[in-house]
């Protein structure tokens, strides 16, 4: 009892531990969560980084440095050596198009548009426009001409268009001064951190919100002096489209000449930029404030971090056993649910799952960074079940791939796999078994099959050598009965028939098996056809075949079984008499491809193919329906199996009535003493 009581209040002391380290954690990680920074700058901060080392500063450096640019390229259109310049020519249509601004328009130019003084139209547009009965009232008049009448005359455009462009333009240059004095008030020295230079070299000009780098005689030298001793900056060159940068960035590195031209820059050639930010801080603008707010971050964190470091492993050291046994709970009771449902059903369930756990999370911890901390920890955790479970599906695919190629004996481990890859699992192995099974029934059919044929060959073999010696014993007699004769003659070739289908059924049924011992030596397959043609030129011509061959100028070897493919030779051979078109013409062709010796032989089949070329190497397949000739229907079947037994390959087309057949063996080499020639 007394332990007990023990464990009970140890249990206890446990609950309101971990209650008020969670109340810690939870408390920091609001307090941290109002401030808005990410992760990586509250890691930036932990790291005692300053705000002018953090990735945060060097986007809001990248920000003022664009704002920058766009601020002195307004001053190049407005300015002449830093002071609003009235005097610049605008052509109407080409401030319009891009705002260009112009210091001189030759007279030669006159006609290309009709054009003003800058200060006159702002002027006019302050006064406003005034047009009574389609005739526009003018304050000021145009460049080179009396009036707009004038040019319109002059330069043959409408009067009414001309009118409506100057208006329009007046419009955009109230707005464009507008902006322009706005941006020297939030611009100056006296209100921003940032400091920027454009000098135009090609006259010389420098538009600035620095009064000191104000002038005519500036030298590159005291530009980069000023800027270079600020905390940050930025310079490019467009002579050298160099770039100068310091905690502002990459963003505009191979771009800047880009940006300033869709800025509308007015400038006269080759030109610099420069743009810094003062890190000192000294005027209270947005970079003063955020640095002043990371800053009191920094304080915040290192009064927090203590407490929340050591909240956080009090609860990984006394929630650890807790939450597993809760997790133990979950997932038993997921497991079950998901066990019994179908594959929809368990992705939508496991979907709803993680999308409620981090909603649940979001809703508990906030968006703060100790939140995002918890929700990537929750997905990393995800992530590792996901890998986790495709490395079992790999596994269970490389075990049925090494099913699908017979090379699996041992069934599949379904220890520790998840519900489905167990199930598939237990599913491959059954399969496995499955088609082992069928593989050994085969294989045993296939045995007594070849061990039947082999049988009952040898048994028929004994009496049939009786017959035949006897057959021929009988026609030796002198027996005067002319139908006895022929009785005898339809015996002999019966029985000879009958021992030619006995020795095709075993050597068949070897050749099919591979129980063949083959012995390989080179042969030259030219002499061997050669002499093939030779010994059924007389079989050809009784039946009225014509054999044209083609044989190459040279030998061609290969690595074969003598009497074996001198077998495949004749079956083609014998395929032909028995089964081709009398009084027709047999192709035989042989050549080498580089790698392989080519035997093709076709001729026109006698009866109709209705069969396809895969049946006719079937066994007891004849080409003829009707069975009247004397073959087996065996010896394509034969040949095609003693080939592929020596490493060749057997096909046969069929088109129409055009029956051929082509055999490939690898090409060997010839004998060295044949290539080197004899000896003189």
């Amino acid at each position: 009892m007394k332990k007990e009581r023990q464990k009970a209040v140890l249990r206890l002391f446990l609950v309101f531990l971990n209650l008020a380290a969670a109340a810690v954690l939870t408390a920091g990680a609001i307090k941290m969560g109002q401030r808005g920074y990410s992760l990586e700058t509250w890691g930036e901060i932990l790291k005692g980084r300053s705000w002018v080392e953090t990735s945060e500063y060097e986007q809001k450096a990248a920000g003022a440095v664009f704002d920058a640019m766009s601020a002195a390229a307004q001053s190049s259109r407005m300015e002449r050596n830093g002071e609003y310049d009235p005097d610049r020519i605008i052509r109407i249509r080409d401030y319009l198009d891009g705002k260009t601004v112009y210091d001189l328009i030759p007279e030669d130019q006159k006609k290309e548009g009709i054009c003003y003084r800058f200060g006159d139209l702002y002027q006019w547009s302050l006064k406003g426009i005034n047009i009574s009965q389609d005739i526009l009232s003018e304050s000021y008049r145009p460049l080179f001409y009396g009036s707009v009448q004038e040019y319109a005359n002059e330069c043959d455009e409408e009067y009414n268009t001309v009118v409506s462009q100057i208006a329009e333009a007046m419009e955009v240059i109230q707005k464009d001064v507008a902006e322009y004095q706005q941006m020297k008030k939030s611009w100056s020295a006296e209100t921003v951190n940032v400091r920027y230079a454009l000098w135009d070299l090609g006259n010389g000009n420098v538009y600035t919100n620095v009064p000191e780098l104000q002038k005519n005689d500036i030298q590159q030298e005291e530009l980069e002096n000023f800027f270079y001793r600020l905390g940050s900056y930025y310079s490019f060159d467009s002579r050298s489209a160099g770039v100068t940068q310091k905690n502002t960035g990459e963003y505009y590195s191979y771009n800047t000449h880009a940006l300033l031209t869709d800025m509308d820059a007015h400038l006269t050639g080759e030109y610099q930029i420069y743009v810094g930010i003062d890190t000192a801080f000294p005027v209270t603008d947005s970079f003063a404030l955020e640095e002043r707010a990371y800053e009191e971050a920094g304080r915040l964190a290192a009064g927090l971090i203590t407490g929340m470091t050591i909240s956080m492993l009090i609860l990984l050291c006394s929630c650890s056993w807790l939450l597993w046994k809760l997790a133990g709970y979950i997932s038993g009771f997921l497991a079950e649910m998901v066990s019994n449902a179908g594959m929809a059903v368990r992705v939508c369930i496991l979907f709803v799952g993680y999308e409620g756990i981090q909603i649940l999370l979001w809703l508990f911890l906030g968006k703060g960074a100790f939140a995002s901390m918890v929700v990537l920890l929750c997905k990393l955790a995800v992530l590792t079940l996901l890998i986790w479970d495709g490395v079992q599906r790999q596994k269970l695919l490389d075990e049925v791939k090494l099913l699908a190629a017979g090379e699996q004996t041992a069934p599949i481990s379904a220890q520790g796999l998840f519900p489905g890859n167990h199930q598939m699992a237990e599913a491959v192995n059954n399969l496995g078994n499955g088609l082992r099974n069928a593989l050994q029934e085969q294989m045993k059919s296939e045995r007594m099959k070849a061990a039947l044929i082999t049988n009952v060959s040898h048994d028929l073999k004994t009496p049939l050598t009786s017959i035949i010696n006897y057959v021929d014993l009988m026609k030796r007699e002198r027996i005067d009965s002319p139908k006895a004769q022929e009785y005898l003659e339809v015996l002999d070739q019966k029985s000879q028939r009958l021992k030619q289908l006995t020795e095709d059924l075993v050597e068949a049924s070897r050749a099919s098996s591979g129980n063949v011992v083959l012995d390989m030596q080179r042969i030259d397959l030219k002499e061997l056809l050669m002499q093939t043609s030779g010994e059924f030129e007389e079989r050809f011509d009784e039946r009225g075949l014509k054999l044209i061959a083609d044989y190459p100028r040279d030998p061609l070897y290969v690595e074969a079984d003598g009497r074996r493919l001198w077998r495949i030779i004749e079956n083609l051979y014998r395929n032909v008499e028995k089964y081709a078109m009398p009084y027709t013409r047999v192709y035989l062709e042989l050549k080498s491809n580089g790698e392989q010796a080519v035997l093709s032989m076709k001729n026109i089949s006698e009866q109709p193919l209705n069969i396809s070329a895969e049946e006719l190497t079937e066994r007891f397949t004849r080409g003829d329906e009707s069975r009247s000739t004397d073959g087996s229907g065996l010896g394509l079947s034969i040949a095609k199996d003693l080939t592929e037994l020596q490493k060749g390959t057997f096909t046969i087309y069929l088109d129409g009535d055009l029956f051929k057949v082509t055999v490939m063996f690898p090409w060997k080499s010839a004998p060295e003493s044949v290539q080197k020639g004899p000896k003189s």
